[in-house]
């Protein structure tokens, strides 16, 4: 219960701020003399005492008819060609009319009609006295239809003002005007002195519609004396009336303020905020799964709502006084009850948004998944290509204003002459290329599901350069991505189940002939000289083993990125020197032709030297295994384009074939039968050396010749 009891004195704390801001300026050491109200009324009794009774309107003759006067007056209607012109036209279709009719009486009045307005206008333009003369007719009529204006309003002024008294003394003429007995305890008083003394002002005739300068009718009058507003007749008039609603919305104002005091006081002492008091409702918990975007909204309704309830409440205690005082303090009541709630809602929700987010959830970041911002985006990507974007504006908004026009026709018939066109011309065109660019993009969907389901032989129609042509020539290029993805799929599956097979055959070879001598040896009879020839074979099968395996264990290794490199400064034309010279007596033995084209200077590169030693060596044996024996193999190293290239050729032993990418998959040789001791990782392991550095490897074969390069960045 206190909780709810926090509530309400917060929201009538609220209700006494905002009534201080709303009306202290109004009441707070205000009487009902200083309202608007009144001040306003006095001051119309002023003027209309002044124009009634003191000083009433006349014409000053001596007021001078200046030449500014007779100008204005002359060229009110326009230049004299310009108003003789409109005579003329006003008259002609008439004359001409009464010479159908052959009435010559009536043609005759017409023209000299016609001519006397001419002549008279005309000598307004020739002669200044004229002017003057109807100057001062036109102004005397003015002033008499002042005169009898103020005749027929003078008894209701003096009925509606009957509560005041006055004696004042017209300071020029020394004429003094009384009215009434004025008091020692008047009701109001105002006093008029020779330095402020009541006068009349040109204001007061403005109301009148008299084509004349309103300081025509006034004077400089000045009066002092005493106005006084007699407290038993204010009384007794109507007037009471708006000094009593005055005095109850004062009363109100500071019954407000007063709670408004009390209750910040409360709050700082038995009613201290308790965080918990409105987190463990359950309707917290509900409030809670609403979208963050129907929490904002109902935050902002119920402010506004309060707001305006709270500026109803101010209005009914200033505006709506009724001679029923009951009935005053029972509405008041309601509005007061329905700001109470509205504002006192409007602080539970801040309350929760403050616990909420100051604990359990992120602002900005709720923001970020809220839906209007999703939306907002959603909508900013309709235009990430902005042609599209822009021909979808268009389209809505001829749409918009099609059907907008549609409709105005319907009410205005004769618009049916700017739809039409507009319809032929706007409407239909851009209706009808917008449905052409639909069925084109129905065309590309459909495409779109054919890639999905496997059927890649049909190219999709690209019609000129727009975006779903761009699109189409994008899925074209896709298709015939995944066309080679699936090719390329399918080799890899050939190359994998041969790999496998070659993995098998390579391992379990000397496998096998390890696990015969193996039993063989197990023979009690078995001599020492056949012991020993056994046991040579099973070491040299047993190291043919462990290169298989070492090799397969170390390009796994580098395909997997996990070898590291010691890189440091590599003289490679030293390198190649010390490879070559390592297998002198191979090269030899294998009866190759070896021709060395290595340059004089260093060519230095940044290179693991360890690994780009296996490089070479694997090129070089690689040669001496695969070369057809009596031939020659060339070896250069180059400076070509700030790379070092290192170029190996030979004639092959055994036929390659024309798919020089197979050479570099693992346990592939030249010597399909695999009768030779190599293991098939030597290109494979050199390329991924190679790769590792940042360098290049590519094999070339023309029939027979086989060549490969091999490049490298060079210091």
């Amino acid at each position: 219960m206190k909780k709810w009891i926090w509530l309400a004195v917060v929201s009538m704390v609220l209700i006494g701020f905002f009534a201080l801001m709303q009306m202290g300026s109004a009441y707070i050491g205000k009487s009902y003399t200083d309202t608007d109200q009144f001040i306003s009324n006095y001051h119309y009794f002023e003027t209309e005492l002044i124009r009634t009774e003191l000083d009433p309107p006349k014409v000053d003759e001596e007021r001078l008819i200046s030449s500014e006067d007779i100008e204005e007056y002359r060229s009110r209607f326009g230049t004299l060609a310009e108003q003789v012109r409109s005579i003329q036209d006003q008259y002609a279709f008439d004359i001409e009319e009464a010479k159908n009719m052959e009435n010559k009486s009536l043609e005759q009045i017409l023209t000299e009609e016609r001519d006397k307005k001419i002549e008279d206008i005309t000598s307004n333009f020739e002669d200044d006295d004229v002017v003057r003369e109807k100057i001062k007719e036109e102004r005397a009529e003015a002033a008499a239809q002042v005169i009898n204006q103020m005749k027929n309003t003078a008894p209701s002024f003096k009925e509606e003002t009957r509560y005041y008294v006055y004696e004042l003394t017209n300071m020029k003429t020394g004429k003094t005007f009384t009215k009434g007995t004025l008091k020692e305890n008047p009701f109001f008083e105002k006093k008029y002195t020779a330095r402020m003394p009541l006068v009349s002002s040109d204001e007061i005739y403005y109301n009148y519609d008299v084509s004349m300068p309103e300081s025509v009718l006034a004077s400089n009058a000045e009066f002092e004396g005493t106005i006084q507003i007699d407290r038993e007749l204010w009384a007794a008039s109507d007037q009471t009336a708006s000094m009593e609603g005055f005095t109850f919305a004062k009363t109100i104002f500071y019954i407000l303020l007063a709670m408004a005091i009390a209750g910040v006081i409360l709050l700082f002492t038995t009613l201290k905020y308790d965080g918990k008091w409105f987190t463990n409702l359950s309707l917290y918990r509900k409030w809670k799964d609403l979208l963050i975007e129907v929490r904002f909204l109902l935050v902002f309704l119920s402010l506004v709502i309060g707001l305006r309830a709270t500026a109803d409440l101010f209005s009914v205690i200033q505006y709506t006084w009724s001679d029923a005082m009951a009935q005053n303090w029972v509405r008041t009541i309601m509005y007061l009850s329905v700001a109470l709630l509205s504002i006192g809602l409007t602080v539970l929700q801040l309350v929760w948004f403050i616990a909420y987010y100051k604990n359990e959830r992120s602002l900005k970041a709720e923001l970020q998944q809220s839906m209007a911002l999703q939306s907002f985006y959603s909508v900013r990507q309709a235009f990430l290509n902005k042609s599209i974007g822009f021909q979808t504006l268009v389209l809505l908004i001829v749409i918009f204003f099609w059907g907008f026009g549609s409709a105005l026709m319907l009410i205005t018939p004769d618009l049916i002459l700017i739809w039409i066109p507009a319809t032929l011309f706007i409407g239909l065109p851009v209706l009808f290329f917008m449905l052409n660019r639909f069925g084109y993009l129905n065309v590309l969907m459909q495409g779109t599901e054919n890639l999905v389901n496997g059927r890649l032989n049909e190219e999709l129609p690209v019609r000129g350069r727009s975006p779903l042509a761009h699109h189409a020539r994008q899925l074209n290029l896709l298709k015939e991505g995944v066309r080679q993805s699936m090719s390329e799929q399918a080799k890899s599956e050939r190359l994998k189940t041969e790999l496998i097979t070659n993995v098998s055959h390579d391992l379990r070879t000397p496998l096998t002939s390890i696990i015969t001598y193996t039993d063989l040896m197990k023979a009690p009879e078995l001599s020492t000289e056949d012991r020993l020839s056994y046991v040579a074979i099973l070491d040299r099968k047993s190291q043919r083993l462990k290169t298989l395996i070492e090799d397969l264990f170390e390009v796994s290794k580098m395909a997997s990125g996990n070898m590291e490199l010691q890189r440091t400064r590599l003289d490679l034309t030293q390198l190649m020197t010390q490879a070559l010279a390592e297998h002198a007596e191979d090269i030899e033995a294998s009866g190759l032709d070896f021709r060395i084209n290595a340059p004089d200077k260093a060519i230095c590169i940044h290179a693991d030297g360890q690994k780009w030693w296996r490089v070479l060596d694997n090129l070089i044996i690689n040669a001496i295994k695969y070369a057809l024996p009596g031939t020659r193999v060339y070896i250069s190293l180059n400076e070509v384009d700030g790379q070092a290239e290192f170029v190996i050729k030979n004639v092959t032993r055994y036929e390659l074939g024309e798919n020089t990418d197979e050479l570099f998959e693992r346990f592939k040789r030249g010597d399909v039968s695999r009768q030779t001791e190599g293991s098939g990782l030597g290109l494979a392991i050199a390329q991924s050396i190679v790769e590792l550095h940042g360098g290049s490897m590519r094999i070339e074969v023309d029939g027979d010749l086989f060549k490969v390069t091999v490049a490298i960045n060079k210091i």
